[in-house]
């Protein structure tokens, strides 16, 4: 073997340790980046889950404030009726 080919050898044996460095680097970001999604998704999930009682909670409220609304309508209006439709 020449002098020349061996040292074309390890020109791409550099060229190569090169690459799969990169690859290696390209690798690790991507399972970093990976696990930041995942984290986010799971973040988002639960502000999902969160927001879905608090809808809820709010919706049971606001029938209650409803109910409440027509009963103290209801109870003027028998007010109203008893004091000759006064009002008083």
């Amino acid at each position: 073997m020449t002098e020349a080919q061996i040292q074309d050898i390890y020109s791409r044996l550099d060229t190569l340790t090169q690459k799969v460095s990169s690859l290696e680097l390209l690798t690790g970001t991507i399972g970093t980046s990976q696990v930041a999604i995942a984290q986010i998704l799971t973040v988002q999930s639960q502000h999902t889950e969160i927001l879905n009682s608090h809808t809820q909670i709010l919706n049971n409220h606001t029938a209650d404030l409803s109910q409440l609304k027509s009963d103290v309508g209801e109870i003027l209006r028998i007010l109203r009726d008893r004091n000759g439709g006064s009002g008083l």
